[in-house]
């Protein structure tokens, strides 16, 4: 698995990427971090590749969430 923190909305998420098409998006809720969303994304290629994919869904999926 690999990590990425990202810090939006002033909130510090954190991405969990199992290194192929998996993605697990997580908030630190009572002291340890939560799966509060997720999505598939075939054909990413790297770790740089892997945190702009999950930026871009993030901010088009979860940030109605936020507002």
């Amino acid at each position: 698995m690999t990590y990425f923190s990202l810090e939006l909305w002033g909130e510090n998420l954190r991405v969990e990427w199992n290194g192929q098409a998996t993605f697990n998006i997580q908030d630190f809720i009572a002291g340890k971090w939560v799966d509060v969303d997720c999505f598939t994304q075939y054909d990413v290629r790297s770790e740089f590749e892997a945190k702009e994919v999950a930026t871009d869904w993030i901010l088009t999926n979860l940030m109605e969430l936020r507002a």
